[in-house]
């Protein structure tokens, strides 16, 4: 991913700028570029001061500076330019740039980074304008070179815009003479030490919760554009939101129950129980939304208090159901929904008996007359056999003929770098085609391979010690393929004696932090994965001050943390997912994308 200094278009961008910057930060094929945005340049050449709205800088190939605009109108005549509905436009763009590269240039060279023969070039970025809108009526113009102007078609390729610039400013200046021109100058350690000199920084002793608080407002911010996307439903009953982790799902679903709740009888399910605690967090404020988790609802209807302690697969998925129907057939009233949100469908969308529980809650009956919105990732039916999984959405559609699709691609979640190393680790895709997080500072991936499985509480300590200097304790979270008794942690705890190191560890984790209490490493526990089936409550998924969460991965599934460490991924785990006929791939695609920002993966 191309690495955006800062990691967000700064405060009050124009639209122009904020454009170009999504345009680079989701971009996937500039590893190795450099972005520096809304640059001051207080140390102007030619007057009190100015800005370089991009800085482009590209190993082995040179510096591209980008002034942004976003006109109505475009006029070039007489050698002056006529830009509509911009600050000042009657001031040439490139006026502007030349001001700029000067600056930079000599600024630089002051500071004797620069020898003198980097290519810098400019171009002029017209986001609102495509290319057949201007007619340049003077291609022999000695003030400047078409190709260095953008399109607002440029904003889909920015890599090859800007490749296409320094391609033709080297075809030029190659031939010119007296003009030192060397793109090989421009190594990765070079463009690093340009970037410094230009963006130096300084310490001020921010704390780990100031860095919680800015990331949070990042997070609230990208959340909160989302809702873009209800704009263009509302007029739309039933909804399917489709999309890998951490694309918006959840949050969609909670602003569209909100939404709805205004005429509505609400209700808010899912399978997973944690999920549950989380949609009731956010939706806490508006007490008139049921939220609950479709085994305690279904337990609830059928007059029950608790599952049998014996209870099969079957129970889960069929008996309890059929219970629950049952009492919907006897007294509708105990339903009546106007609306109902569902949340990580995909698990159940293998379940009949529990879909058809999910239809006789609406106050028709079933999906006529009532609003439906379905929230669902394919990838995660990671709770049974891979040769039970089921396209969720082919199953919601079959059911409800109406249903709106809607498709997301762009990760909200994780940063960029972070999950390009996840996809780089696993070889495989996970769906996105952009990202809007495209932190530089943080998306670390790391792996701590341990050939001695007597070594592994070191590593898991190391790991923790390295986040802890990042992040909070309570906003990491150490997840295993196995349960409490089996992973990593729970043999921790559960040992009588142990090493200095582990002591440490052991002050860190506490039992009553865990994520659940299903071992999944038994015979019977294999069934349970199997269907998903919910072991007794587990507390909810916050953590006391100074305490690290643990659990399954089964369990915190729609969930996510800050950090991330994984455990007991080895020879153990594979032979497990292998012998309960689960997916490797998306066991650590559904454990990775945890993380929004570190990860740590601990291998056997």
């Amino acid at each position: 991913m191309t690495r955006m200094i800062p990691a967000r278009p700064r405060r009050g961008a124009n639209v122009s700028e904020t454009r170009i910057f999504d345009a680079f930060a989701g971009s996937t094929a500039s590893d190795d570029w450099i972005v520096l945005h809304s640059l001051e340049v207080r140390r102007h050449a030619a007057q009190f001061q100015g800005e370089a709205d991009f800085i482009v800088l590209v190993p082995g190939r040179g510096i591209v500076v980008i002034e942004a605009k976003s006109p109505e109108y475009v006029e070039y005549k007489d050698g002056e330019w006529r830009l509509d509905r911009v600050p000042n436009p009657g001031k040439s763009p490139f006026g502007q740039l030349d001001g700029s590269i000067r600056s930079i240039r000599g600024f630089l060279k002051a500071r004797g980074v620069l020898n003198g023969s980097e290519p810098i070039t400019r171009l002029v970025w017209f986001t609102s304008l495509e290319r057949h809108m201007f007619n340049n009526g003077s291609p022999g113009d000695m003030q400047f070179f078409e190709w260095e102007l953008a399109w607002r078609g440029d904003l889909q390729h920015p890599v090859r815009a800007i490749e296409k610039v320094l391609e033709e400013h080297d075809a030029w200046y190659y031939t010119v003479e007296n003009v030192e021109h060397d793109p090989d100058v421009m190594t990765a350690a070079h463009v690093e030490e340009i970037a410094a000199t230009l963006l130096g920084d300084f310490a001020g002793g921010r704390t780990l919760a100031d860095r919680k608080l800015e990331r949070l407002d990042e997070e609230n911010r990208l959340l909160k554009d989302q809702r873009l996307v209800l704009d263009m439903v509302e007029c739309n009953d039933h909804v399917y939101f489709d999309g890998p982790a951490g694309t918006g799902k959840s949050y969609l679903l909670t602003q569209l129950a909100k939404r709805w709740r205004s005429d509505k009888r609400t209700l808010v399910i899912c399978w997973n129980l944690l999920m549950a605690d989380e949609l009731r967090d956010a939706l806490r404020a508006h007490r008139d939304i049921v939220v609950d988790d479709l085994n305690t609802l279904m337990l609830r209807l059928a007059g029950l208090t608790a599952n049998p302690d014996d209870a099969t697969p079957e129970w889960y998925s069929q008996e309890l159901p059929a219970l629950a129907l049952a009492a919907l057939h006897d007294n509708p009233a105990l339903g009546g929904y106007e609306a109902i949100c569902v949340d990580e469908f995909q698990d159940i969308a293998s379940f009949p008996f529990v879909l058809d529980v999910v239809f006789a809650l609406a106050g028709t009956g079933s999906a006529t007359g009532t609003k439906l919105a379905f929230a669902g990732d394919s990838r995660q039916q990671i709770l049974r056999r891979t040769d039970a999984h089921v396209d969720p959405y082919a199953v919601a559609k079959e059911r409800v003929p109406d249903l709106m699709h809607l498709a997301l691609r762009r990760g909200l979640r994780q940063v960029a770098g972070l999950t390009g190393a996840a996809e780089g680790l696993l070889s495989r895709t996970f769906g996105y085609r952009s990202h809007r997080v495209a932190s530089a500072a943080e998306g670390a991936l790391s792996v701590k391979s341990v050939s001695d499985p007597s070594k592994a509480s070191h590593a898991l300590a190391e790991a923790l010690r390295g986040l802890l200097e990042h992040h909070q304790a309570h906003d990491i979270v150490i997840l295993s393929l196995f349960g409490v008794r089996h992973s990593l942690v729970g043999r921790l705890l559960a040992a009588e004696n142990f090493s200095k190191e582990e002591r440490w560890l052991r002050d860190r984790l506490r039992v009553d932090s865990a994520l659940g209490t299903v071992d999944v490493v038994t015979t019977d526990a294999a069934a349970e994965v199997e269907i998903g089936s919910p072991s007794p409550k587990p507390l909810a998924p916050k953590a006391p001050a100074g305490r690290v969460r643990w659990g399954s991965i089964f369990k915190y599934k729609g969930l996510d943390a800050e950090a991330v460490i994984l455990t007991d991924i080895g020879d153990e785990g594979l032979a497990f997912v292998t012998s309960a006929g689960l997916s490797w791939f998306d066991l650590l695609y559904v454990g990775l994308t945890r993380a929004r920002y570190r990860c740590v993966v601990v291998a056997n």
